[in-house]
């Protein structure tokens, strides 16, 4: 592994973790690990802290980040940290030299499985290693979007003299404006919307964006989640349990149409007409998670899909199959949505829902 590609990972999982790394940062760091190398944990270490960490709670969670994404390693989990890592190897590389009993072969193993889980498709992992991979999608760290509002209130920013209350305070000084004070406009949250299909096409990936969604209502609370197919079912209740594999079970038994056909369009339109439309989808962040396919009038889905886009503030449409570098939105429904959404992003990996956190925490902000 390259000191590019470390950096990468690390700095991905820390900054959904909450760690705040600038740009400049993983810059330096990726010049540092060229010039000390990346086999010494130690080192590798040190370094990172050094430059990442600005404080001490940036050092509680830079240590729990850098432990998981090197060992996989969650709270609470007792581990014990080798003095140096190997990153160049594979354990398929070493069946015939003996090596796969070492302690080294060992860590290598199991820095590889950690590092495969976040890059590979979810589609071809055991089903171990699937629940392992949810397992990481449920620790993920959501803020919710932010917008301004029209309305000012107080603060201690001078973005706007706060006049009425500056004039009652010159009272007492002579009509001298000698203690002033100003106005900012607030912040609110703006409201975060998952449709999910759940089709036959979709149904290798419908349990992990689940789970994504489940993680995201779980950390904000304002977040309703849909699930698409033949029809429309509001699933936002039955995500509502600390646990995430009950959770799943009681979406099973909530959705009657999973793994079926898909009728894109009308589902979207049943849900602008009974949800959209009556306040849930204005001012949102709409996150559609689906391949494209739809058996459904073309038109109702334009139409449909016209009205979401007025209705939303974004339209955010994630689409597994968008992972491939030769990929192209043939698919009907996907070829009909394209013009009314903001961004169509991959998601096939622990990885690009990875991206997605960060795009959804910050999508809106300040606008």
């Amino acid at each position: 592994m390259t000191p590019q590609e470390l950096v990468t990972g690390l700095v991905e999982l820390l900054r959904a973790r909450g760690l705040k790394v600038s740009p400049s940062s993983a810059s330096d760091l990726v010049e540092a690990l060229s010039l000390i190398g990346v086999t010494d944990e130690a080192l590798v270490r040190e370094a990172a802290r050094i430059i990442v960490v600005k404080s001490v709670q940036d050092d509680e969670v830079f240590e729990r980040g850098f432990v998981e994404y090197f060992y996989g390693a969650r709270d609470g989990d007792d581990v014990t940290i080798p003095r140096e890592i190997s990153v160049g190897l594979d354990s398929d590389d070493t069946g015939e030299s003996g090596i796969e009993e070492s302690d080294e072969a060992q860590r290598v193993v199991r820095y590889s499985a950690v590092e495969r889980l976040r890059t590979v498709d979810l589609r071809t992992l055991e089903p171990a290693e699937r629940q392992e991979a949810f397992r990481l999608i449920e620790q993920f760290r959501f803020s919710p979007p932010r917008r301004r509002s029209y309305r000012y209130t107080r603060s201690s920013k001078m973005d706007r003299l706060d006049l009425s209350r500056t004039l009652r305070l010159s009272v007492s000084t002579g009509g001298e404006l000698v203690r002033r004070r100003f106005q900012s406009r607030s912040v609110h949250y703006r409201r975060l919307l998952f449709l999910v299909d759940i089709s036959g096409s979709m149904h290798a990936y419908a349990e992990g964006l689940l789970h994504f969604a489940w993680a995201a209502r779980r950390a904000l609370g304002d977040v309703h989640v849909f699930t698409l197919g033949t029809r429309l079912s509001d699933v936002s209740r039955a995500l509502d349990v600390v646990d995430p594999d009950q959770a799943m079970r009681r979406v099973a038994l909530a959705v009657e149409d999973f793994a079926g056909g898909t009728r894109l369009g009308s589902s979207l339109a049943d849900f602008n007409v009974n949800y959209g439309a009556r306040g849930l989808a204005r001012g949102a962040v709409v996150v559609v998670f689906s391949d494209g396919w739809d058996r459904g009038d073309p038109q109702v889905m334009a139409e449909a899909m016209g009205r979401l886009a007025r209705l939303a503030h974004t339209i955010l449409w994630v689409n597994p199959l968008a992972a491939a570098s030769d990929y192209a939105p043939l698919a009907r429904g996907m070829a009909t949505a394209l013009p009314y959404i903001d961004a169509l992003l991959p998601g096939e990996s622990i990885r690009s829902f990875e991206q997605l956190a960060r795009l959804v925490c910050s999508e809106g902000e300040f606008s």
